[in-house]
């Protein structure tokens, strides 16, 4: 996953700017009582690049890294909202991957 340049990130924050906006001005939209809004981030090298970089984004959010099963994870919630920066490991990719392998061959 590429990092957004400044451009990009500024118009992905005022995108979730204007949504905020419209939902508030017009109080017909539904909106369900569960929802989450995630920005989720998966940085790119190996294993321990990985894991750096999520320790690394934990530090700027102000939190503390934790494994959600396989994946090492660092997130900022507030409310319904999150960013969260996720590393998925080699072995986890590999398993995923020998797992899919069989799809084609699998009818429910």
């Amino acid at each position: 996953m590429r990092i957004a340049q400044a451009h990009t990130r500024a118009r992905v924050i005022s995108s979730i700017r204007d949504l905020a906006d419209v939902l508030d001005r017009t109080q017909d939209i539904p909106i369900p009582e569960v929802v989450s809004l995630d920005l989720t981030y998966f940085p790119h090298g190996d294993d321990e690049e990985r894991a750096a970089e999520v320790d690394r984004v934990a530090d700027l959010i102000g939190t503390i890294p934790r494994f959600e099963g396989e994946h090492y994870v660092a997130e900022h919630r507030t409310g319904h909202a999150a960013y969260r920066v996720v590393a998925i490991f080699d072995d986890t990719l590999r398993h995923y991957q020998a797992l899919m392998s069989y799809r084609d061959n699998v009818h429910p």
